[in-house]
């Protein structure tokens, strides 16, 4: 979908639809509601006073112009009550407002800016829009299909004048950055394993950095063998399909900025190897690379924006397959940083992976490292769908995470990493093993983590819970919710 922004009025705009928030308190209307109002003849409060609309957040209601304006309909698109209005509820009003019209086959919309208007609210409904509108279609050949034809083309911001047109248009091309970012993570995660191996992967990052001006370097098989990441090979050993390393790299004008480093868990499809996964549901494993995918979606954005920090996201990519070649239950492996692992549980893989990849960003000097990964079922036991579970080192750290969380509605929620955990990941023939003693699964993924995490600040968000499955809210479709790309941008530009 196209957003534009436009000087002017509504009346004599040519479009399918215009579009004005309401608030749930029927005494509070904006100018351009009033505007509507005079316009249709009072039927906005005729409407209201009947309680066929009251202006509840996440709702609509349709009125039908009969010529008064040149757009022959209005949607009233519920805010909610003005004390509890915040970019969120504008995100998810303009997310339910888009499938709305979409759903009603139209093509063009505009909606009125108020002046009470701030760029946040602007650059939250320009994400709740796109992020709405999303759809993985791209392995549907049926091209009779009613919902593939539907399709909102466009939608035009209306403002009074020239002087705050600029603004909008600001605020308008971040919230497009920003959710084109996390709509590469959602197509990234819902490609079928077939269609995204760990080399598709790295090509995938390869055009990213190319479009958005970043540098990349891919280390493959022979690379990886001769650098010594061997617990990242391990968990490829048993796939014909190669693993990848991926660095992408951006670096503003200027010296003297600090370093942060993304890491994403890029595990493509994921069997549970010789722990094999019981067959309900594993179809879903395409999404455990959703970590990687939300590093890429964030550089991605990193990269158009241009923020004054230097920003290194790191993806180790591997399939993890059951075969004769395969790492065994019991196995002990050397990881890039030189402590060994015994591996109990082949589907602890992820945080194989992410061993080498958390000692390789060591090197970067950071003054900060996030990584995310799908790393255990637990989180969805202790945090269900709605939030990531975060763990770290450093509480500076972890406050601008959660202080980023807040702004994007991407919530985390702090668990404990006290030291009496790390009992629970010693092993008795080799430095740490991959599976805990029993219970706190989600602590003793980060527990075994932060043995790899050393020498800077660190914060593990597990996102197996919201990676997909998410409910609740309009501009979050089934599938891969692109969680995580909003988060890590918002704490870049904090930074």
């Amino acid at each position: 979908m196209n957003i534009t922004v436009k000087t002017g009025g509504f009346a004599q705009e040519q479009t399918d639809v215009i579009a004005i928030g309401v608030l749930e308190n029927p005494d509070f209307y904006s100018a351009p509601l009033q505007n509507i109002e005079q316009a249709l003849g009072g039927r906005i409060r005729e409407v209201m006073n009947l309680g066929d609309f009251t202006g509840k957040h996440k709702t609509t209601s349709w009125l039908y112009t009969n010529g008064a304006i040149a757009a022959p309909r209005v949607l009233l698109v519920g805010l909610g009550e003005y004390h509890d209005l915040t970019a969120e509820k504008v995100r998810e009003a303009a997310g339910n407002a888009a499938r709305a019209i979409r759903d009603m086959g139209l093509s063009t919309a505009a909606i009125p800016i108020p002046i009470e208007a701030t760029p946040e609210m602007i650059q939250a409904a320009t994400e709740g829009s796109l992020l709405a509108l999303y759809q993985f279609n791209e392995h549907k050949t049926n091209t009779d299909d009613d919902d593939k034809k539907k399709k909102l083309e466009s939608l035009t911001f209306l403002v009074e004048n020239e002087q705050i047109k600029a603004t909008i248009e600001g605020a308008v091309a971040r919230g497009k950055t920003i959710a084109n970012g996390t709509l590469l993570a959602r197509d990234l995660s819902n490609q079928p394993a077939n269609y995204l191996t760990p080399t598709q992967l790295a090509e995938k990052a390869q055009t990213v950095a190319e479009t958005a001006g970043l540098d990349c370097e891919i280390f493959d098989k022979a690379t990886l063998e001769e650098k010594g990441f061997r617990t990242l090979l391990a968990v490829a050993q048993g796939s014909v399909e190669e693993p990848r390393f991926i660095i992408l790299e951006y670096t503003p004008d200027g010296e003297g900025q600090d370093t942060v480093v993304l890491v994403g868990k890029g595990i493509t499809f994921d069997t549970g190897g010789i722990s094999l996964k019981g067959g309900g549901g594993m179809h879903e494993m395409k999404h455990d690379m959703s970590g990687a995918a939300a590093v890429i979606g964030a550089m991605q954005a990193i990269g158009q924006l241009k923020p004054n920090v230097r920003v290194i996201g790191v993806i180790a990519a591997s399939e993890n397959m059951p075969s004769g070649t395969a790492v065994k239950p019991g196995d002990v492996v050397t990881s890039y940083g030189g402590k060994t692992i015994e591996i109990l549980n082949t589907d602890a893989e992820g945080r194989l992976v992410l061993a080498d990849a958390l000692g390789w960003a060591a090197q970067y000097n950071p003054k900060g490292v996030v990584d995310l990964a799908t790393l255990t079922g637990a989180v969805i036991t202790c945090l269900g769908h709605i939030a990531a579970g975060a763990m770290g080192t450093d509480e500076e750290l972890m406050s601008k995470v959660k202080s980023a969380a807040v702004k994007t509605h991407e919530r985390v929620w702090e668990l404990p990493l006290w030291d009496d955990y790390d009992e629970g990941v010693k092993s008795k023939i080799a430095d740490v093993q991959n599976i805990g003693d029993g219970g706190a699964g989600t602590i003793a993924g980060g527990a075994f983590l932060k043995k790899f995490a050393e020498g800077y600040p660190w914060v593990h968000l597990d996102i197996a819970g919201t990676a997909w499955g998410m409910k609740g809210s309009s501009y979050i479709p089934e599938g891969a919710s692109g969680y995580g790309v909003r988060l890590l941008v918002q704490l870049v530009e904090d930074w």
